[in-house]
């Protein structure tokens, strides 16, 4: 259940504009702290009545990041009220709170419904500090007008923010469908698409770089005989299955390649020559052993297997023709063998 939870709250806070709501709301529960201690420091009229507004402020911020609910009407229209409350208590701070509170929630809304919001705080700043004000005075309306022309400008700001994190959001998804897309098309470029075994281009690309590595070069027997007596329908179902069995006989570490036709290459990596002639027997047994039935009739599948060592002092083409010379050797010899440069 907290899995599922922790899965829906990440979620539903993945955009950054949601993020920046979420700090932005801790930011007030901090701000509303120096309100507090400004209270408490300076003990004027009505310094309880700030110390309860602000805990209220306080407990009720905290217990919606703790949920992590995103700004809503309830959550605007209490937190105005509160605000309110602390504007006309005389507490220190207080148009911070609205700056804040007007910041996360042009960040949910956008930019249709940015200028309304921004009139209704406004409004209640202005009659809040008309409630609390004892003089009135020209330096006190100025005060006001510029607490309204920074309400003004913060809400242009965070229009511009969430216009700009969506944006760039939206050019960071495009960009991970660009790599998807890159990562598949190599995929494609590099797999042999009837074994699902890498194909000839991945093996001159992987082997480039590769100093030492044993080398088996596997070669159906008769391969172009079973097209002509059984088709090529079989014959590719063969192929598949051979790379199915190539797949299942190596380590994790190890790569197998569809090199061309009926020819496999399987590259070892830290591999000894004695290990490497190893696999290949435990390969060509299992083709050898498995049951190729077409048409109900039973269909002797072999194969034959030139090996190979890859050391740093020879040339990874070098190799590849050892282990093709071991290969003929082994078809030379009656095939269904494995054979040792």
């Amino acid at each position: 259940m907290n899995a599922f939870k922790d899965k829906h709250m990440s979620k539903l806070w993945s955009d950054p504009a949601s993020r920046l709501q979420l700090i932005i709301r801790q930011m007030s529960g901090i701000a509303v702290l120096f309100a507090t201690a400004a209270a408490i420091l300076n003990k004027g009229l009505y310094w309880q009545v700030i110390i309860c507004l602000a805990g209220v402020y306080l407990l009720y911020n905290m217990f919606l990041c703790w949920r992590q609910d995103k700004p809503h009407l309830q959550e605007f229209v209490v937190n105005v009220a509160l605000c309110a409350g602390l504007t006309v208590a005389g507490a220190a701070y207080s148009n911070v709170l609205y700056q804040l509170l007007l910041m996360r929630m042009v960040l949910r809304v956008g930019r249709d419904r940015a200028m309304r919001l921004t009139l209704v705080i406004a409004v209640v700043f202005i009659a809040a500090q008309l409630a609390a004000a004892h003089v009135n005075t020209v330096a006190f309306w100025l005060e006001i007008v510029y607490t309204v022309i920074s309400f003004a400008m913060l809400s242009f700001t965070a229009v511009y923010m969430r216009n700009v994190v969506e944006r760039q959001f939206k050019n960071e998804g495009q960009i991970a469908e660009l790599m998807k897309e890159n990562a598949r098309h190599y995929e494609l470029a590099h797999t042999d698409q009837l074994t699902g075994l890498l194909n000839h281009r991945a093996y001159l690309e992987k082997t480039a770089t590769l100093p030492q590595y044993v080398l088996l070069i596997v070669d159906i027997d008769h391969f172009k005989q079973l097209n002509d007596a059984h088709g090529h329908l079989f014959g590719d179902h063969v192929l598949e299955m051979v790379g199915r069995m190539i797949r299942m006989s190596i380590r994790s570490k190890d790569m197998a390649f569809r090199y061309g036709g009926e020819e496999f290459a399987l590259v070892l990596p830290g591999t000894s020559l004695e290990l490497g002639l190893k696999i290949a027997e435990r390969l060509r047994f299992q083709v050898s052993n498995c049951d190729f039935i077409h048409h109900g009739q039973h269909v002797k599948i072999t194969i034959s297997i030139g090996v190979s060592h890859k050391n740093p002092e020879i040339a990874c083409q070098d190799a590849f023709n050892e282990a093709d010379s071991a290969l003929y050797r082994a078809k030379r010899q009656g095939r269904n063998q494995c054979a040792v440069y």
